[in-house]
């Protein structure tokens, strides 16, 4: 996918499946618009019904459903804590409206970078509003996505920890790993990072110190567009992630490609991901529209972004 420098987007969720448009989702099912929940289970099966979505097809995958730390002691187990990463799908593309400038003091965001228009500083949370991932960005699926979160969690606090970067490959985010496309890129605040893996451990463990990590949206593929072992490199940086913030599992949520991009056809090795990952899931793509060849639109965002929060509350287990 074509960005280069600065700061931008990517993102799916599940207990082994995946969200989309006329499917049906479980413990290892589809989410589908319309559809019913179902599906055995991964590694340790089970099996729900009951439910309707808004998605497309979704594919099961391995997992129990289990519930994670995620935090640290004197974490509070009602500040739910999201890690969004990947390239500017995940950030967005589109340009945010009034409504999506409507704040909702429960939904919170570990700031991107200092954004004196945001009165948002780096590494310090603030009340949540698009852009997340950059001063001047756009609207990407962690904006809806918390939303209906926090609509269905009123008491809780919604924390979103950005990490959205346009136009990198996979590599950005592999621990000890120096994409050979660094230099095109900034990693806040002063682009002293290797590669982007460790700042996201160093932001994600500062937001640990006050709530939990439920989960992790993910949305990259379209600068790797077919490369056999990007399913092996995210199954990497899951596994690590998990390691190294004391995750457990919890559910990995990685969004599809547009569906009229020119990379498409990497959205069936997105399909490998719930296989080789436990509580994987794929959020589809089906139905939504671009603003060009390669970004979601806004109406799209904000479907996607329902999408991810859709798999997400049919699987936790707070």
């Amino acid at each position: 996918m074509p960005g280069t420098g600065g700061a931008g987007s990517g993102g799916a969720v599940g207990s082994g499946g995946a969200v989309g448009s006329g499917g049906a989702i479980g413990s290892g099912g589809i989410v589908g618009s319309g559809g019913t929940l179902s599906g055995s289970g991964g590694a340790s099966g089970g099996s729900a019904s009951g439910g309707s979505s808004s998605g497309g097809a979704a594919s099961g995958g391995a997992g129990s459903g289990g519930a994670a730390s995620g935090g640290t002691g004197g974490a509070d187990p009602n500040f739910h804590l999201f890690l969004l990463f990947g390239q500017s799908n995940m950030a967005g593309a589109p340009t945010p409206q009034a409504s999506d400038k409507v704040e909702n003091p429960n939904i919170e965001v570990l700031g991107f970078e200092d954004c004196p228009n945001l009165t948002r500083n780096y590494n310090e949370w603030d009340v949540a509003s698009a852009p997340l991932h950059s001063c001047y960005g756009g609207v990407g699926p962690g904006d809806t996505f918390s939303k209906a979160v926090a609509a269905a969690y009123p008491e809780a606090r919604i924390g979103l920890i950005p990490c959205g970067i346009p136009g990198v490959d996979i590599d950005m985010f592999r621990k000890g790993v120096v994409s050979s496309r660094r230099g095109e890129f900034t990693i806040p605040p002063d682009n002293h990072w290797s590669g982007a893996y460790e700042w996201m451990i160093e932001r994600a463990e500062l937001a640990q110190q006050e709530g939990v990590i439920r989960g992790i949206l993910f949305h990259q593929g379209e600068s790797n567009p077919g490369q056999q072992d990007w399913d092996d490199k995210v199954k990497e940086i899951v596994d690590d992630l998990r390691a190294d913030l004391n995750l457990g599992s919890v559910p990995f949520l990685a969004g599809e490609m547009l569906q009229s991009c020119q990379c498409v056809n990497h959205n069936a090795i997105i399909a490998n991901l719930p296989g080789m990952i436990d509580e994987a899931y794929v959020i589809s793509s089906a139905g939504l529209n671009g603003q060009d060849e390669y970004h979601f639109d806004l109406a799209g965002q904000h479907t996607l972004g329902d999408r991810y929060a859709e798999q997400f509350l049919q699987v936790f287990q707070p």
